[in-house]
């Protein structure tokens, strides 16, 4: 459970770190945020509310991590509902870690919060704290600056708890010793190989063999019931006309979104704010400014905006709503450079300096393109539109779709050939596959109904060739049988030999004395660790796969990735020492117990937090 605890810490180590650089780029402004949608309650722990949010985050998490380790998973597969049980208990093992570690009182300072934000990597651009990056993670992720730092403080303090727990912690030296006896175990053997290529290669089938395994194999060897279909298409591409949109539309259309656009002036401000100034502060900072001093070595050293601060008190820029009334109107009548006076709003005192003005441009010949594509794809869209249901109309109950395609002004075409797995184009597409092998199409001869295929994409189709399954002759598969014999033959005639070596064995022959006779290449393997290189690892992991018998030399036989067949005779197990283990090895050995103990620890501790917990779900 410790593992899922890791990873799920992992996880949300993971989002703060994705989110973190937003924290502070509304300080000073994210107090004048709320929350937003799902802030409902989700599960309630011992009094303490989850939101939903919080769930969802949970899930979206899951689902990255899911389709990560899963390389080509279909994402649609990993349906929210399946993964909430686990992502609810996930965030209930978390909140009473949580919970447990403000319990015994464990924090975590300011400015360790702040350290950590500046300095995390993903978050800086040339090596220094983004706050544009900040500013769109943390809106789009629905948190506050205040909600965020909690989130922050409450994952480090956990970790604290976390580490309390598991770091106290050790490894005896039993322990280790009986760890190191399986690990660091010593195997004597003895083992001959059978080849394959030999067997292989005398094999030499007979008419009559072929014929035979043919007859009694002949449902392996039938064609797939195929169909052919003819089918109209229909797609905004098809539909593309110059002709549909003239110099005259685009120019109108442009007139439009100039007269309707905002144009309105974006201004970049600064800030250095004071949360509950004196007047003796103000005027101190006043007395600053008015003596020229720069503006951003202003606002490190005074403004209580933490992530502005750092950047010189730079807030980005406004069209005239980001900021409260008073600090919009203050904002609106500077010059650029010019600073204000101490400006009142919920959130403190400020003093703001407009940097910069931007004012939006919308030009024609910029434009022109992007409005003649849209304009084109309304005109297409009304004609697709049209044609669509008309297709409709025409092909349900239709004799032949060569009369609606000529009806709808679009192009008949037809497929070749294709099983129930698929052809090439349009019958590689799944629903055009269930279509074509329907009932209805395929035993009635209808029409399918119009199939939407995604973007826009339409298409309906027809039977026009259908092709039963049938038994394939000999001549037509006479290669395939011959491999499919040949396969089977020689594994019957390596399996009787491997049998045949075993047996010898079992009646006290040795491997060296059996190769000589059957001219097996043989080898002797004397204290063959798990890590030994003297023999290729292959083998050594098929003779660590043998478990010993009490006392007697056991065989056993595998076979190889390339085909040959190993015959192993197990004659002395050796168990590990630490006295000869390498040190790298021992302390590795350590670490691996360390885990383990770690893991039960955290499993237990966790699992009774739950168990006392009063939960609402």
């Amino acid at each position: 459970m410790l593992d899922s605890f890791r990873t799920n810490m992992k996880g949300i180590a993971i989002g703060i770190t994705i989110l973190i650089g937003a924290v502070f780029a509304f300080s000073g402004t994210g107090a004048l945020m709320v929350p937003g949608a799902g802030s409902e309650a989700a599960i309630v722990v011992n009094g303490v509310s989850v939101p939903e949010i919080e769930v969802l985050r949970a899930i979206s998490r899951q689902k990255q991590r899911i389709l990560s380790e899963n390389e080509g998973l279909d994402a649609s597969a990993l349906e929210d509902e399946l993964l909430r049980p686990n992502a609810m208990q996930q965030l209930i093992g978390l909140q009473v870690l949580i919970q447990e570690a403000e319990k015994q009182r464990m924090s975590v300072s300011e400015a360790d919060i702040n350290n950590l934000i500046l300095e995390s990597e993903a978050f800086q651009a040339d090596g220094s704290f983004d706050q544009d990056t900040y500013r769109y993670m943390l809106q789009s992720s629905g948190y506050t600056s205040a909600s965020y730092k909690q989130l922050v403080r409450s994952d480090l303090i956990t970790q604290q708890l976390v580490s309390g727990v598991s770091d106290t912690n050790f490894v005896t030296e039993i322990e280790l010793a009986g760890l190191a006896a399986i690990t660091e175990q010593t195997r004597d053997f003895y083992y001959l190989t059978i080849p394959t290529a030999p067997i292989r290669e005398m094999i030499d089938l007979s008419e009559e063999q072929l014929q035979q395994y043919y007859e009694s194999n002949k449902g392996l060897y039938m064609t797939e019931p195929m169909v052919s279909v003819e089918y109209i298409e229909l797609n905004p591409s098809q539909l593309a006309d110059p002709a549909l949109v003239s110099a005259e539309t685009v120019q109108d259309r442009f007139d439009e979104e100039l007269n309707s656009l905002d144009t309105a002036e974006s201004r970049q401000a600064a800030h250095i704010l004071l949360l509950d100034p004196d007047e003796n502060a103000l005027a101190e900072v006043q007395e600053r400014i008015d003596a020229g001093e720069d503006f951003s070595l202003l606002a490190s050293e005074y403004s209580e905006d933490f992530g502005s601060a750092q950047t010189g008190g730079e807030l980005g820029f406004s069209s005239g709503d980001t900021f409260p009334e008073t600090f919009e109107a203050a904002l609106g009548n500077l010059e650029i450079g010019e600073i204000s006076e101490p400006v009142e709003t919920d959130a403190g005192t400020h003093f703001i300096k407009l940097i910069s003005i931007q004012q939006q441009e919308f030009n024609f010949d910029e434009e022109q393109e992007r409005i003649a594509q849209e304009l084109m794809r309304e005109a297409t869209s009304d004609l697709l539109i049209e044609k669509l249901e008309l297709m409709k109309e025409l092909s349900f109950n239709a004799e032949s779709l060569a009369d609606v395609a000529e009806d709808v002004d679009l192009t008949l075409n037809k497929t070749d050939l294709f099983s129930r797995r698929g052809g090439t184009g349009v019958s590689a597409i799944p629903s055009v596959i269930s279509a074509a092998f329907s009932s209805e199409v395929l035993d009635d001869g209808y029409a399918s109904e119009v199939l939407e295929l995604g973007n826009d994409r339409y298409l309906v189709l027809k039977l026009v060739e259908s092709v039963d399954a049938r038994q394939l002759k000999l001549s037509e598969v006479a290669d395939r049988v011959n491999s499919s014999l040949s396969e089977e033959t020689v594994q019957k005639l390596m399996s009787n030999k491997g049998s045949q070596v075993l047996e010898q064995l079992k009646a006290g022959e040795s491997i060296e004395s059996i190769a000589k006779v059957e001219g097996y290449d043989w080898q002797v393997g004397l204290s063959v660790s798990r890590r030994s290189q003297e023999i290729d690892q292959e083998i050594t992991s098929r003779v660590f796969s043998m478990s010993p018998s009490s006392g007697n030399d056991i065989s056993d036989s595998f076979y190889l990735n390339n085909g040959d067949l190993l015959v192993v005779s197990l004659t002395q197990v050796n168990a590990g020492s630490l006295g000869v283990a390498p040190k790298e090895i021992i302390t590795s050995l350590g670490d691996a117990l360390e885990l383990v103990a770690n893991n039960r620890d955290m499993q237990a501790f966790q699992q009774t937090l739950i168990n006392q917990a009063d939960i609402v779900q």
